[in-house]
């Protein structure tokens, strides 16, 4: 067996095209070996969409150190942290929140201590478990699918990570269900329109929108990269540069519901 690929979110981009053409050919030559957790999840993501086959039943991809994690996801639990290392987990967002938060406030306690014990600096985690809730909040108020909300972080050497993502209706499909927004069309306009302060479903006058900026508070000064899925396209923010002006985006295969994917490595 050839030497395994690492799993870019460019050559995960290549095998959804080939897949979603009809064109995927798994052959002996095929291998690929899980890396950064974003591209990751968004596997799992097209997987539930029926585009690719699941992480955990892919002989031709090795999962590595994630394989408790994909494992642990997809049978089905609401909440996991490593049970050895304390440095990954996931929470899944139920459809409503009942009075007692103590499992998330446990999980934004254990995603701080995870990157802490990375290597950043207590302020900066928390910057992260802040990002984190503010996409959270955006599955309840925009999805149209609380209840399908995940939110996934992993701790390492070489930084941090987390991804957010959800199977509700997109961000055009949010947007359009407002006057202001009717005449968006293209599912890259519609992620170019959430990085804007004010830019919701509910409209500018309502002020509620924030975009995706709190994710940018924080991040400016590491060498962080952003992606964000949803429908057939891409918004990618990369380098030091982290805000709108840097943000490019593409057409890929077809993603059912939103996902935003953030990876910092440590200053």
């Amino acid at each position: 067996m050839n030497e395994p690929q690492a799993l870019t979110f460019a050559a995960l981009d290549g095998l959804a095209f080939a897949a979603e053409r009809g064109r995927l050919s798994v052959g002996r030559e095929l291998h690929f070996a899980a890396g950064a957790l974003g591209p990751l999840i968004e596997w799992n993501g097209l997987s539930g969409a029926g585009l690719l086959p699941f992480p955990d039943m892919t002989p031709w991809l090795s999962l590595n150190g994630a394989a408790a994690l994909i494992v642990a996801m997809r049978g089905g639990q609401r909440q996991w942290i490593c049970p050895t290392t304390r440095a990954a987990g996931f929470f899944r967002t139920p459809a409503n929140w009942s009075e007692d938060d103590t499992k998330w406030v446990g999980f934004g306690l254990a995603v701080q201590r995870a990157a802490t014990a990375a290597g950043f600096h207590h302020q900066i985690a928390g910057q992260f478990v802040g990002a984190i809730e503010e996409m959270v909040s955006n599955v309840y108020e925009h999805s149209g699918a609380p209840s399908t909300g995940t939110v996934v972080f992993r701790a390492g050497s070489d930084g941090f990570e987390f991804v957010v993502a959800d199977d509700g209706i997109g961000v055009l499909k949010s947007l359009r269900s407002c006057a202001d927004y009717r005449t968006v069309t293209d599912h890259g306009a519609a992620l170019r329109l959430a990085l804007r302060d004010g830019v919701s479903r509910f409209g500018p006058a309502a002020k509620r929108g924030n975009g995706f900026r709190p994710i940018f508070v924080g991040l400016a000064n590491l060498s962080g990269s952003l992606r964000f899925r949803s429908g057939d396209h891409a918004l990618v923010i990369d380098g030091q540069r982290i805000d709108e002006m840097s943000a490019m985006t593409a057409q890929k295969p077809r993603f059912n519901g939103f996902l935003a994917s953030v990876s910092c490595r440590r200053p």
